[in-house]
């Protein structure tokens, strides 16, 4: 029996597509050379530049974001991005204080019924009890 072997297909981002797009749309380059020099197929940048011209150039649906490094993340951060990050960490933050709260409203119940327990008990071995001492006829 032969032996089926996953084939690995390089993934590229939409970036590196216009990258390579652009220098190709150069004048006095060929698609050829920007392909050999990327190392791709020149049929595939001829089909970016196609899919850039009809503007279907897209990222590649299977390709997982990529998180910068936390060496290369510049000191000034995306104001949007930053506010977002601010909000999700309120979001987080409000949640754990709710699942707080709701647990201290369960011990507070639970303290009542251990009060109002306790109260019944006191009563009831403070009650006389009957049938001892009494008329016996």
């Amino acid at each position: 029996m032969g032996h089926t072997r996953s084939r690995h297909y390089n993934r590229y981002t939409l970036e590196y597509k216009l990258q390579a797009v652009k220098l190709a749309d150069h004048p006095g380059v060929k698609a050829t050379d920007v392909a050999e020099s990327l190392g791709i197929h020149v049929v595939m940048l001829y089909r970016w530049q196609m899919e850039h011209r009809r503007g279907e150039l897209r990222a590649n649906k299977h390709m997982k974001p990529e998180k910068p490094s936390p060496k290369r993340r510049s000191s000034r951060t995306d104001p949007l991005r930053q506010k977002q990050d601010e909000l999700d960490k309120a979001n987080k933050r409000i949640a754990r204080l709710e699942k707080e709260l709701a647990n201290s409203m369960e011990e507070i119940d639970l303290l009542k019924k251990l009060d109002w327990f306790l109260a019944e008990k006191r009563k009831q071995s403070l009650k006389p009890s009957r049938g001892t001492g009494g008329n016996n006829r």
